[in-house]
């Protein structure tokens, strides 16, 4: 059949005009783009959990239909909800605005002993402790059931709601401007945890569907999706697993060894340690040794050699024996500094979602440099006779 120039024209507008509306569409959804990668990445790593429940549980060998695959997905998400996704989330909030303010803390000292006296205080300070320190030991001490600890802690809680009360009487006229502003993020965050289970459950149930109705009607070829597809799950298991999981068990381990050597502000230190564990070379000795140096000038020598013990033994050796265990199950083919580079970078450019959306920008670019070099080596080799 003979097509027409005005065919052709025809046909390089409906180009344009599909290239427009898919930009358009990535404009109204780009606010919740990072959500849906990241559903994407944690369906793409629990479908073959789901797989493995469709083909064993003995109610499925004998009705394996829609409905039950759904319930199963559904299962899936609401038990991951509730023993990872929520846990995770309500650490993150407890943790975030006390180590932020640690960190500004430390990066005002002017001096290097200033900054350690922050990491271990003089002992004569440690058994005073400001308000929030003492609503923490009244805490622990509930959670230990000793005696009044539950008059401490509810006396801690009314003196926290006088403070509250005093600031809201000082700062009346702004106070319905910062209520909005409060009611305004609750808002947003309550809609994206919406967006991400129901993104969650939808990837998680038709995922390969959804995959193969974009590879059918994509202008690249099948040979080219299925690349960037895997460099996109390779960077969601490598950051999740490969990268995450490593962070936050050493900085677990180091938070337990600071809890037991009476370091105050031992969640923040384990924190900025597991942090710190994606720095080559010095890793989570950016934060133990000096607080190794204060404990030795605070004259603690027994536990000074103990978190040195902890920290080459138990923390450091963390690196080099799960590591490996978790390349397994994800590994992310980029150079730490290339991936120190784009988290950090795309933290500056994109908030906080950068930095899982730098390693992947950088990842994809990566895979597609490759991909266009592979295809002009394949152009190269078939037009030479």
């Amino acid at each position: 059949m003979l097509i027409t120039p005005k065919v052709l024209t025809q046909h390089r507008l409906m180009r344009w005009c599909a290239l427009i509306l898919a930009l358009g569409t990535l404009v109204i959804i780009w606010r919740y783009i990072s959500i849906l990668i990241l559903a994407v990445w944690l369906s793409t790593i629990c479908r073959p959990l789901l797989e493995w429940l469709v083909n064993h549980l003995p109610l499925m060998n004998r009705c394996r239909e829609k409905r039950s695959r759904s319930a199963i997905a559904a299962f899936l998400l609401v038990f991951l909800v509730l023993v990872v996704i929520l846990p995770i989330i309500l650490i993150c909030i407890a943790l975030t605005g006390s180590t932020l303010n640690f960190v500004a803390s430390l990066s005002n000292s002017t001096t290097a002993r200033n900054a350690i006296n922050l990491l271990v205080p003089p002992t004569d300070h440690n058994r005073t402790g400001s308000l929030s320190n003492s609503t923490s030991q009244s805490f622990i001490d509930f959670i230990k059931g000793e005696k009044n600890a539950t008059f401490n802690l509810f006396q801690r809680f009314l003196i926290q709601r006088d403070s509250i009360a005093d600031v809201v009487q000082l700062f009346g006229g702004k106070a319905l401007s910062v209520l909005s502003t409060v009611a305004g993020a609750t808002a947003q965050f309550i809609i994206g945890i919406l967006i991400f289970l129901v993104s969650t459950y939808t990837f998680l149930l038709h995922g390969p569907e959804i995959w193969a109705w974009t590879i059918d009607h994509s202008p690249l070829s099948a040979k080219h999706m299925e690349r960037l597809k895997n460099a996109f799950q390779e960077t969601g298991r490598g950051l999740l697993i490969g990268v995450g999981l490593t962070c936050v068990v050493q900085g677990l381990v180091a938070a337990v060894a600071y809890l037991c050597l009476q370091i105050p502000r031992w969640y923040a230190l384990g924190v900025l340690t597991g942090l710190c564990s994606l720095i080559p070379i010095l890793g989570t000795a950016i934060v133990w040794v000096p607080i190794t140096i204060g404990l030795f000038i605070q004259q603690a020598h027994m536990k000074a050699v103990i978190m040195i013990l902890v920290g080459v033994f138990a923390i450091g050796s963390v690196d080099n024996l799960l590591r490996p265990v978790f390349s397994k199950l994800g590994s992310l083919q980029m150079s730490t500094l290339l991936l120190l580079l784009t988290i950090f970078g795309g933290l500056e450019l994109l908030g906080a979602w950068g930095a899982l959306l730098g390693p992947l920008i950088v990842r994809m670019a990566t895979e597609a440099l490759i991909l266009i070099r592979e295809d002009e080596d394949e152009e190269e080799h078939n037009v030479i006779p």
